[in-house]
C-alpha cells in the first residue's frame, strides 16, 4: 500500500508539473515583428487580413500577442535598418511582406524565423518549396506564371492588341516573369515594351513614354512596390486611356480594369497559420512553401465603358468579383 501511495503521490506531482508548465507558455506573450517595404497605409488592409486568422488562432493583441510594424515607405535602402530594429526588439518571428523585406530580414533578422508573403518563385530564395531550409518560409502568390493567363484576359478585350507596356521597378529581380511574358508575347503575335521605373517620381513620365509608344495595354507586374502604389499607378492608367491588367483586386477597386491573382486574404490566412506553428515549436525548414489553391478574376466594368471596351458576357460569367 506504501508503495502504491508514492506511486500515486510521485504521478499527481507530474500532473501538477505539467499544468504549471502549460498555465506558463499559455501565459507568454509573443512578440511579431512585420517589415513592409509601402506604407502603414497601403498595408492596411493586409494586416487586417493577418490579424483576423490570428485571433481565430488564439492569439490576442494585448494579452498574449505583440505586433511591432516598420514600413519603408517605398525607401529599399531603409529595410535593412528597419530590419536590424524588429530584430533588437527580440520578436519572436519576422513576417515580410514581398521579397524585398524579405531579403532584408534574412541579413539583418539574426536568425530569428521567418514567415514571407510573396509574389516571387520563392524556392530562388529559400530553396525547395517542400523544405526550405534555413530560418524562412512563407506563402508565394505564384505571379510569374500567371502572365500568360493575364495576357490572354487582355487579349480577350483587346482584340486588335499589338504592343503592350510593361511597367516595373527596376531594382526588383523578374527575370522569370520576363521570360514567361516574351514565351506569352510569341504565342499571342504581341510586342512587349519594357518601362522600368525607380520610384514614383517616375511614373508620370514612364506613361507619356507608353503614350509616345502608341502601347494598347499595360501589365503592371505584381510587386511590393507596385502594392505601394496601387491608386496613382490606377489613376494614370485612366487619364492616359490605358487598359491595364494586375495581379491583385486591389488595383481594381481602385479603378484599374482588371485583375487575376492569388487571393490576398488566402494568403494571409495561410500565413497566419505557419506563424502559428512556428510560435508552436516548427522550424521554419519544416514548414513547406504555401502555394495558392483558388485565384481570382476581378472587372471594373465602369472602366471598361469608359475606354469604351465591351467585356465579354462568358468573361462576366466567369468573374469573381464584377465593379459597376
Amino acid at each position: 500500500m506504501r508503495r502504491l501511495a508514492n506511486i500515486l503521490v510521485f504521478a499527481l506531482a507530474l500532473v501538477l508539473c505539467a499544468s504549471s508548465s502549460g498555465a506558463q507558455q499559455s501565459g507568454r506573450v509573443f512578440k511579431l515583428g512585420v517589415l513592409a517595404l509601402g506604407s502603414a497605409e497601403d498595408q492596411q488592409n493586409r494586416l487586417a487580413l493577418f490579424r483576423e486568422p490570428l485571433r481565430e488562432l488564439g492569439y490576442e493583441e494585448g494579452k498574449n500577442l505583440v505586433v511591432e510594424s516598420r514600413f519603408a515607405n517605398s525607401r529599399y535602402e531603409q529595410l535593412p535598418v528597419l530590419a536590424r530594429e524588429l530584430a533588437g526588439l527580440k520578436i519572436d518571428v519576422f513576417v515580410a511582406a514581398g521579397e524585398p523585406a524579405l531579403l532584408a530580414a534574412k541579413e539583418k533578422g539574426e536568425n530569428i524565423p521567418i514567415v514571407v508573403v510573396s509574389c516571387d518563385p520563392l524556392e530562388k530564395l529559400l530553396g525547395s518549396l517542400r523544405r526550405p531550409g534555413g530560418n524562412a518560409t512563407g506563402f508565394t502568390c505564384v505571379s510569374a506564371d500567371l502572365v500568360g493567363k493575364r495576357f490572354s484576359l487582355l487579349r480577350s478585350l483587346l482584340p486588335q492588341m499589338d504592343r503592350v507596356a510593361m511597367l516595373y521597378n527596376k531594382r526588383d529581380n523578374h527575370e522569370l516573369e520576363f521570360r514567361d511574358a516574351e514565351e506569352a508575347s510569341q504565342s499571342l503575335n504581341i510586342a512587349l515594351l519594357r518601362f522600368p521605373v525607380a520610384s514614383a517620381a517616375d511614373f508620370e513620365s514612364a506613361f507619356k513614354m507608353m503614350n509616345e509608344e502608341k502601347c494598347d495595354a499595360l501589365y503592371i507586374f505584381a510587386s511590393a512596390f507596385a502594392q505601394g502604389h496601387w491608386k496613382r499607378l490606377a489613376q494614370l492608367a485612366l487619364d492616359y486611356r490605358l487598359p491595364a491588367m494586375y495581379g491583385f483586386r486591389e488595383f481594381v477597386h481602385r479603378g484599374g480594369l482588371l485583375s487575376y491573382g492569388a487571393s490576398n486574404s488566402d494568403a494571409y490566412r495561410r500565413a497566419a497559420a505557419l506563424v502559428d506553428k512556428i510560435l508552436k515549436g516548427s522550424r521554419p525548414s519544416d514548414l513547406p512553401i504555401e502555394q495558392p489553391t483558388r485565384f481570382e478574376l476581378v472587372i471594373n466594368l465602369s472602366t471598361a465603358r469608359a475606354f469604351g471596351i465591351e467585356i465579354p458576357p462568358m468573361l462576366l460569367a466567369r468573374a469573381d468579383e464584377v465593379i459597376e
